[in-house]
């Protein structure tokens, strides 16, 4: 039963009102979750992002291989791994720091709706798109250079980490953003770095030692290691455990980040 709110009208005196429900978690999500995903698609810039570019990266680096199908089998993977950070990790950089700044985060407060509901979709969004280019790549690989994961279970698992580890940290970064404009060359400058030290572009075999060990402690490295062996079936569900340890640490931390620093007001008045 909603507990009753005092309201005075005019000369009626003051009498109880029932307030409004909050509406059902999961049917919020479901409906938010739908506009979302059509503001995404929508935008010229993430579809690019996500979808063109890493599918471009596959052509080209597997055209430059001297191994076809070997260069394909490291690639696939990658470029998985690039449209993953993309969708969730730029995009929600970029996204959430547009709409604090033109106080649409704070006015959504005044919704009948659960700040965490409008998050999860958000994340949510993000996370299917970066899957549909996940599947793609994989399509283009299998059909175009014959090149299939021995392991797709373990590719599977991977990429879902890679998927929610770039969604939290993505709203963990998005507190540091001072304004929308900062924001794209920010997580652009944070990322790119982030994915060429994890391997994403190129191999670590010849990386020095110092690369290699930094790579391992990084968000991104471990999981797309099992990836990349998965595709060769030489994936080890320990190799996993590890990995998914890694991710979980990074998460931890990035849900506290957020928790502390995350904030739904503008920092400049418009």
């Amino acid at each position: 039963m909603p507990k009753p709110a005092t309201t005075r009208a005019p000369g009626l005196g003051t009498r109880q009102v029932p307030l409004a429900p909050v509406p059902a978690a999961l049917p919020t999500l479901v409906r938010q979750l739908r506009y979302d995903l059509l503001a995404q698609v929508r935008n010229p810039a993430s579809a690019l992002f996500t979808l063109g570019l890493p599918l471009l990266f596959l052509i080209a680096f597997t055209m430059l291989g001297k191994d076809t199908q070997a260069t394909a089998r490291y690639y696939a993977p990658a470029t998985m791994t690039i449209s993953a950070m993309s969708a969730t990790f730029t995009t929600l950089v970029i996204t959430l720091t547009y709409l604090r700044e033109y106080g649409i985060l704070k006015r959504s407060q005044l919704l009948p709706v659960r700040a965490g509901v409008l998050l999860a979709s958000r994340m949510l969004a993000g996370g299917l798109v970066a899957a549909l280019a996940i599947v793609l790549m994989g399509v283009v690989a299998a059909l175009a250079y014959d090149t299939r994961p021995e392991q797709p279970l373990q590719v599977a698992v991977a990429m879902l980490g890679l998927l929610i580890v770039g969604s939290t940290l993505g709203v963990a970064i998005t507190p540091l953003m001072p304004n929308e404009t900062a924001a794209s060359p920010i997580s652009n400058a944070i990322s790119l770095p982030l994915l060429l030290l994890s391997g994403a572009f190129f191999s670590l075999d010849a990386a020095p030692e110092w690369v290699r060990t930094t790579a391992s402690v990084l968000p991104v490295r471990p999981l797309l290691e099992v990836a990349i062996d998965a595709y060769a079936g030489q994936a080890t569900w320990s190799q996993l455990a590890i990995a998914g340890g890694n991710a979980t640490g990074w998460m931890f931390a990035a849900w506290l980040t957020a928790a502390w620093l995350f904030t739904w007001v503008p920092r400049h008045r418009r």
